[in-house]
């Protein structure tokens, strides 16, 4: 699966299958990752499981939306509102609640963010006004099939679009100029972070500079335009506060207070304060050593988390599912206040260190209502410590990740080997949606499976080449046995999170395709062998698992490789390996736990993709140059390639070597847990055979 805060190949919107649906429309069911039948609340107009080449797009229409939308701008004295994907803890996946981009645009994709302006000279009773849309590489197909008249695309990374800061500010500037007046552009400052509003003001002024005549400015918005209007459309999702677990130390390794007195000792220390605010929940639920089921796939809890000297506070609602940890909470000196109690207490917290001449250590995902909630301006925005310490995995979780692993590839051998015999041996039909119900299936039956890590792409030929595909219930396409079938996904477990990504044919595949999906695997093993100097950051080594594509003047519209958590978010964003800015504010350290996953799409046609899970460790060879050791990586996934699909021409003798060892470590660990009589022992063997 692929990645970004906004890039993350992330995947993925809510619940496993789920889509929102326009209001008045009949209501979908979908199985969640617990695999209950549970009917799905109606959500924002979308358009979601793209059939194959030729089908008509269905669309959705958000004129009405926008137009009462434009209205409330009005009543608030805006001239551009802003929409973002994110909740207010800068989470990539959100409940139903927080999906007010889906809402209001009608893209379902996981990043993203829109932009709606109202024209100030516009004196007629409907207010008018542009949309914008704003996503990345991963969602152009998509997008381009979901939203209607209403949106123009902006693509990201794409040469000579703007940002959706950049068309923002334009179009808010000649709306100036035009009426002579000041036009504001308003944020709801819980759901964009102080940063980026930082980032905003800077290509503002810049941008007024050539324009003196206009004034423009960025206001906060008390209320969130889209909650207003939600209720008028359709029923709006209400916030769960659902149950939460403490992970044991046989999982985490390391016990809160031992995390506690590192980030002292190496890290406040250094700020000159003692005191600091988290809003990003993975960060929250790595220290604490708990996990929740508020979002769907991600193990966490809302919360937000206040450390003061040796003491914290958790800020969070139905305090009863914190019952039985009361005494856990105790040895750890976790006082817990209700959620909404953050803001007044950052206010007053701040002011009593503003006498003491101190600040209060925000980071960089704290967002933009913290920041005016501290009246002094006695604050410091960091990059999170506890960021980079959940990123290095220690021993026990890298063995979880082992663990995680072999329990998962057994499930997904199971599955493909199921789904060749079903399309090619029993000829039944099956089309995407059941498909990744039964891998569902498969997973359900392992030991400490704790649901899905990201909603499944099951997808057939045309389907595959958009990146972040998820098949519905009632508008999946039947798998066709002669085209290629992509299919990513993965699970949670106690012990770890995984996330593979395997392309398969059933048939007899084109030259084009064998010689496609040889170039990704060249490319994944090219990484997957790479030994490097420490200090290099993903930025520095993307190119190396692209260079057998660019050769052929072929490339992919999404990063490398994405960090992973333990029993955490599939999407981790302490490290990466891609082109985008993230990818190079970190290096890549022993202890990493990355995606390595690069592809190929032809979009109309068919999508490759081959994602394994990599840890970063320290090459064997304690040679060091200029002081710094080598670094390799460690392949964990343990899924057979697809052997019709590989061109052993294209390939050196060391790259079959690698094959062929991997192959070898996945047979002898499973050739004794499947009957020798089994249709899925003679697949494993068929595709775990020496090349």
């Amino acid at each position: 699966m692929t990645i970004s805060r906004s890039e993350s190949h992330s995947h993925r919107s809510s619940s496993i299958y789920s889509g929102s649906v326009a209001g008045g429309s009949p209501q979908r069911r979908t199985i969640s990752s617990s695999g209950l039948n549970t009917p799905l609340s109606p959500g924002s107009p979308t358009r979601t499981g793209s059939s194959e080449v030729g089908s008509p797009a269905i669309e959705a229409n958000t004129s009405l939306r926008l137009e009462r939308l434009r209205k409330e701008m009005k009543a608030r004295d805006l001239g551009v509102y802003v929409v973002p994907s994110e909740d207010a803890h800068q989470s990539e996946y959100t409940s139903p609640v927080d999906q007010r981009r889906a809402f209001i645009s009608g893209f379902s994709g996981s990043a993203g963010v829109a932009v709606i302006t109202r024209d100030v000279t516009c004196m007629n009773d409907i207010p008018e006004g542009l949309g914008a849309l704003s996503t990345d590489g991963r969602y152009f197909t998509q997008a381009a099939s979901e939203l209607d008249a209403n949106w123009h695309l902006l693509k990201q990374g794409v040469e000579g679009e703007p940002t959706w800061q950049e068309w923002a500010i334009k179009e808010a500037i000649q709306m100036s100029l035009d009426s002579g007046k000041e036009v504001h552009i308003g944020f709801d400052p819980r759901m964009i972070t102080y940063a980026d509003i930082e980032g905003a003001e800077k290509l503002l002024k810049e941008s007024i500079s050539s324009h003196p005549n206009s004034v423009v400015k960025l206001v906060p918005v008390r209320d969130n335009l889209i909650d207003i209007l939600w209720p008028e459309f359709e029923k709006r999702p209400q916030r769960e506060f659902k149950s939460v677990l403490y992970l044991k130390p046989e999982y985490t390794g390391e016990g809160t207070n031992c995390k506690f007195a590192r980030l002292r000792e190496k890290h406040l220390t250094e700020y000159g304060s003692d005191t600091m605010v988290l809003n990003a929940l993975d960060e929250i639920a790595w220290f604490l050593n708990m996990r929740g089921t508020d979002i769907e796939f991600n193990p966490l809890f809302y919360s937000y988390l206040m450390i003061q000297g040796d003491r914290m506070t958790l800020y969070t609602d139905n305090h009863e599912r914190f019952d039985e940890y009361q005494d856990y909470l105790a040895s750890i000196q976790c006082e817990l206040k209700y959620y909404d109690d953050v803001w007044s207490d950052i206010k007053n917290v701040a002011s009593e260190l503003n006498k003491k001449h101190r600040n209060v250590i925000l980071t960089r995902s704290g967002s933009w209502r913290m920041v005016n909630c501290i009246v002094d301006e006695n604050f410091i925005i960091v990059q999170s410590p506890i960021q980079g310490m959940k990123e290095v995995k220690n021993r026990v979780e890298l063995q979880g990740q082992k663990k995680a692993q072999i329990k998962d590839g057994l499930a997904l051998i199971r599955y493909f080997s199921w789904l060749e015999k079903k399309l090619t041996q029993d000829n039944d039909f099956i089309n995407e949606y059941d498909a990744g119900l039964k891998l569902l299936e498969f997973r359900s039956k392992l030991d400490n499976f704790k649901g899905l890590s990201f909603e499944t792409i099951s997808s057939t030929g045309s389907n595959g080449a958009i990146i972040h595909y998820a098949p519905k219930s009632e508008e999946s396409s039947l798998i066709n046995p002669n085209k290629l079938y992509l299919c990513d996904s993965g699970s949670q477990f106690l012990e770890g999170t995984t996330d593979t990504t395997r392309t398969l044919h059933f048939g007899q595949p084109s030259q084009e395709e064998i010689d496609n999906y040889t170039l990704v695997l060249k490319g994944q093993i090219a990484l997957a062998e790479l030994k490097f100097p420490e200090g290099l950051t993903g930025l520095q080594i993307d190119c190396i698992a692209r260079q057998f594509l660019w050769a052929n003047g072929l490339d992919y519209a999404h990063g490398t490789g994405h960090g992973v958590d333990s029993y955490g978010p599939v999407h981790s964003m302490g490290v990466g390996i891609g082109f985008r800015a993230y990818c190079n504010d970190n290096t890549v350290k022993a202890g990493h736990l990355i995606s390595d996953e690069p592809g190929y799409y032809k979009p109309g046609y068919y999508g490759i993709r081959l994602e394994n899970m990599v840890f970063c460790e320290y090459d064997d060879d304690p040679k060091t140059f200029n002081g710094k050791r080598f670094l390799k990586f460690r392949t964990v996934t343990k899924v057979p390639y697809c052997r019709r699909l590989i061109n052993v021409k294209m390939l050196t003798e060391k790259e079959k070597e690698w094959i062929n060892n991997f192959h070898r470590d996945i047979w002898d660990l499973y050739r004794n847990k499947l009957s020798r009589r089994s249709w899925e022992y003679q697949w494993l063997k068929r595709e775990t055979n020496t090349i």
